[in-house]
């Protein structure tokens, strides 16, 4: 294609130029198409001569001109045009609701996260029959409706509100709130209702007016914190109820000390760990001498007398690591991890020489009595629950047939 060819296609072309310039503004895509055209006309004037040819370009380019404008006047465009501001308008308006649309979707899921975490904490803690085991997972919930790791609940182990109150559930970074000493500190005692301290919520749980707990979270809103506290109230009141009837369970009402299932469990347990960790326990049974003379002679009030207060002397003779449990009747088993032969002898000596030297009192009369106590080492004396309870109730049989009050060790006599 020559020159004067690509000159004549070009002011042929001036129209299409005019249409796109004209959809920002039609007047000025018009003067464009006319100079476009004009300029390519001058290019070509060497070249134009009178005739139809000519004359017929320059008809189309008209036409096409006019066209041009009069389409871009049925479509004005530009940023005055009262059109497109009302598209503008109709867009911001449609962005909006669709803003709204995506928060409130934003609020209802994180809602319905809430009602379930509420929802499964409450029915976990009113059909579990292991509370501790249940503990974990109750975490996990406190971190799912409050959307913070740091959680913790205290729960008091009465349901009278007097005792006072432990860690029940604590969420992964829980640890890092500070001591419920410091807690309680921060607020000026037990808040009487939700409120936030130095960035922390305490939110009190109650039931029926009497306080069974305390929630506290990091960063958590204390409204938000006491309806939470108040839904899972009554369902915290059952456990605490559970768990005291668990602990009667396994309790002696007269002396307050372990029962036999207990104590029994505790010496596997004790063994287990002994096996496991290398190291070695003691396991002593101590009977009271004569004990249903005293009865037959002073009536069974006195024999319970007696009893409570020789449970409280061996309670108060060992560590509070150690296991003190009633084995049966007047005969009470003792559990002491880690003990080697030499400590434990002195101490059962010296648990024994205490019950001797108390004085009981029965109306005028002040009544003394006596222990015989008989001892066995883990391994040394058994390797297994029923071989070590029964090394230590050879031993004890020993010592009353010794002449009671004595200690005897399983293997020394």
């Amino acid at each position: 294609m020559n020159a004067p060819e690509l000159w004549t296609a070009a002011a042929a072309a001036a129209p299409v130029l005019s249409y796109f310039l004209g959809r920002v503004n039609r007047w000025a895509g018009l003067a464009a198409g006319l100079l476009s055209f004009v300029f390519c006309s001058f290019m070509l004037s060497a070249e134009i001569t009178a005739g139809a040819p000519f004359a017929a370009l320059v008809l189309w380019t008209a036409a096409a001109l006019a066209h041009s404008v009069y389409l871009n006047g049925r479509c004005p465009s530009g940023t005055g045009s009262p059109a497109l501001e009302a598209a503008l308008a109709k867009a911001a308006v449609l962005e909006a609701e669709l803003a709204a649309v995506k928060k409130e979707a934003s609020l209802n899921a994180a809602g319905e996260k809430r009602s379930l975490a509420v929802y499964s904490a409450v029915k976990l803690l009113s059909e579990t029959l292991e509370p501790h085991a249940a503990a974990k997972q109750l975490a996990r919930y406190l971190a799912d409706f409050f959307g913070t790791e740091e959680a913790a609940l205290y729960m008091a182990a009465a349901a009278d509100g007097e005792t006072e109150l432990e860690l029940f559930a604590q969420a992964p970074k829980g640890g890092a709130l500070p001591q419920l000493r410091e807690l309680l500190a921060l607020a000026g005692g037990f808040p009487a209702q939700a409120e936030t301290f130095s960035g922390i919520t305490l939110a009190p749980v109650h039931a029926g007016g009497v306080p069974l707990g305390l929630l506290a979270l990091r960063g958590a809103e204390p409204g938000v914190a006491a309806q939470f506290a108040s839904e899972i109230s009554y369902a915290i009141k059952r456990v605490i109820l559970f768990r005291q009837v668990e602990w009667l369970s396994l309790t002696d009402g007269l002396t307050g000390l372990w029962r036999r299932a207990a104590l029994d469990e505790k010496v596997r347990e004790e063994i287990r760990r002994a096996a496991a960790f290398k190291t070695t326990m003691g396991f002593m049974i101590a009977d009271i001498d004569h004990f249903k003379r005293l009865n037959d002679t002073y009536g069974h009030q006195f024999g319970d007398l007696v009893l409570r207060r020789v449970a409280q002397l061996l309670k108060s003779g060992v560590y509070e690591t150690d296991f003190v449990g009633r084995y049966g009747g007047e005969e009470f088993g003792i559990v002491l991890p880690r003990a080697d032969s030499a400590g434990l002898l002195r101490k059962a000596e010296t648990m024994r020489a205490r019950i001797e030297a108390e004085v009981f009192s029965q109306g005028l009369e002040k009544v003394r009595l006596t222990v015989s106590i008989g001892i066995a080492h883990f391994p040394r004396d058994g390797r297994g629950p029923e071989e070590l309870v029964a090394a230590a109730d050879k031993a004890l049989y020993a010592a009353k047939e010794g002449g009671r009050n004595r200690v005897v060790e399983a293997g020394r006599h």
